[in-house]
């Protein structure tokens, strides 16, 4: 009993050694949550900061969002695609599009990859996490002149069968940040879908409870803040 009982002691030492020295936090942050790329511009911008006390490299990548593609080649470049950061510096990510491929009558969405890849550790045997950050990148070409603000106003909420339905008819994506039922102060936990692509319908909540009549929800706006809507009526 006495033996089973250090094992047991030393088990949990050891379990509890290898967690402090995990790092879960991510040591290169993202100073935006979403990136517009104005197709006059020449290039969309993100600027990255390693917040820790060691240089770390960083890798980044464009991958598929919502946004179908023919060929599945994403047509953005990313410079530098791997770079050293210093601690407590700073750098600025660029995306280019390559000018063919998509849509020019709605935006379009990807999926910014930023991968930080930590230095050697200096003591042997630490558990360290390389963490993986995505930011939503949104090309929006020069004919939609549409602003997000007056989008969300044409955003159309229904109630089919016992599912809470949202119809987008701008030609802008849109993100919904809370959403909450009636006069409830607390949100949906359980949302199935949060972003509906331009000119679709999304199903947001499945299994709406039948006395539900409105709802009040925020969207996500360029700066990736919520901001408060009307509530709405349902009908």
């Amino acid at each position: 009993m006495i033996m089973r009982l250090n094992q047991f002691l030393v088990s949990v030492c050891l379990t509890t050694a290898v967690f402090c020295t995990t790092h879960s936090h991510a040591a290169i942050q993202a100073l935006a949550s979403r990136v517009i790329y104005d197709a006059n511009a020449k290039a969309a911008t993100l600027s990255i900061r390693n917040n820790s006390s060691q240089p770390y490299m960083v890798q980044s990548w464009i991958e598929a969002g919502e946004t179908p593609l023919a060929d599945n080649k994403v047509p953005f470049v990313v410079t530098p695609p791997l770079l050293k950061l210093d601690p407590k510096k700073e750098s600025v990510l660029r995306f280019i599009y390559a000018g063919t491929g998509l849509a020019s009558d709605r935006e379009s969405q990807f999926w910014i990859n930023i991968q930080e890849i930590p230095p050697k550790p200096e003591i042997e045997n630490t558990l360290q996490l390389a963490v993986r950050s995505k930011i939503k990148l949104f090309y929006r070409p020069a004919q939609v002149d549409i602003e997000l603000v007056d989008a969300v106003k044409k955003l159309h909420w229904f109630v089919d069968g016992n599912v809470l339905k949202l119809e987008n008819k701008s030609p802008l994506f849109v993100t919904i940040g809370d959403l909450k039922l009636n006069n409830e102060s607390q949100p949906v936990a359980n949302i199935n879908r949060d972003m509906v692509p331009p000119f679709e319908t999304i199903e947001v909540l499945k299994g709406l409870p039948s006395n539900t009549h409105q709802i009040q929800y925020t969207y996500i706006n360029e700066y990736g803040g919520n901001t408060p809507m009307p509530p709405v009526s349902l009908k």
